[in-house]
């Protein structure tokens, strides 16, 4: 094994223990507890998605649990902007704590911990290529194709600019890991604009995930006064988006345009 593998081989010892050590806690579906969890799932994809020869090497079972998470990661968020913003009906902010619950007996149901032993194994010695500046710069680079290739399409789909902050979040965990392990320079400030231009994505996705959630929760509520406050509370938030999606394609265009 060498050096720089074995620099690799921590990282993702380091991200399989922290994610058993999050969902062995008995306070597992706190916010904060849940996003610690999905975002060391996200570094280690970040690293297999860079130097793994096998790009679908995550259990299935464990995909599952992770998609599981995902779901009630959204409803936790907009829950905490509404209570944030005092923007909401109370109806809606019920529908989505019982949807919330229902995620929560849904993992229940399918979460054991052998998945997560299982993971922890094939975390241990991947088939990984060796990390070096030149597979880190392509990494990077490819990268900034894709988003290029997005964000210059006369009508970018919302779908396809989540997938681009899936794209800079790796792209920023695997910089940044470089940077501190000299693969790049030391005052390289792009691992900064990259977890910037996330979070510029992250606050679009948000608005996006919390429309349809809105949107689903209008196709079932029957009461009109409930559902009348919905919809104007639809209208609110589809123009918030709409122009948050504004920004972000400039911002996105002028990252790729700079790079």
């Amino acid at each position: 094994m060498t050096g720089q593998r074995k620099k690799i081989y921590k990282s993702l010892h380091k991200h399989g223990t922290g994610i058993r050590r999050t969902v062995s806690t008995s306070a597992f579906f706190n916010a904060d507890d849940v996003h610690s969890f999905r975002t060391h799932v996200k570094k280690v994809r970040a690293f297999l998605h860079w130097l793994g020869r096998d790009k679908k090497n995550l259990p299935p079972s464990f995909i599952e649990i992770y998609r599981i998470s995902g779901e009630l990661r959204d409803i936790q968020v907009l829950l905490k902007s509404m209570e944030d913003s005092k923007e909401s009906t109370p109806t809606f902010t019920a529908w989505l704590q019982d949807n919330a619950g229902r995620l929560q007996q849904l993992w229940d149901d399918t979460f054991h911990p052998r998945i997560i032993r299982r993971l922890e194994r094939q975390l241990q010695h991947p088939d990984l290529k060796r990390p070096t500046t030149n597979r880190l710069q392509t990494f990077f680079n490819e990268g900034v194709e894709k988003i290029e290739a997005v964000v210059y399409l006369p009508a970018p789909d919302d779908e396809e600019l989540h997938e681009m902050r899936k794209k800079l979040k790796e792209m920023y965990y695997i910089y940044d890991w470089g940077k501190d392990h000299d693969y790049t320079q030391s005052d390289d400030t792009t691992p900064e604009l990259l977890k910037k231009l996330g979070e510029d994505c992250g606050q679009f996705n948000d608005r996006r995930i919390a429309l349809v959630l809105l949107n689903a929760y209008i196709q079932q509520e029957k009461d009109d006064t409930a559902h009348q406050a919905a919809v104007e509370l639809k209208q609110r938030w589809e123009e918030d988006r709409l122009n948050k999606k504004a920004q972000l394609l400039q911002t996105l265009r002028d990252f790729v345009a700079a790079y």
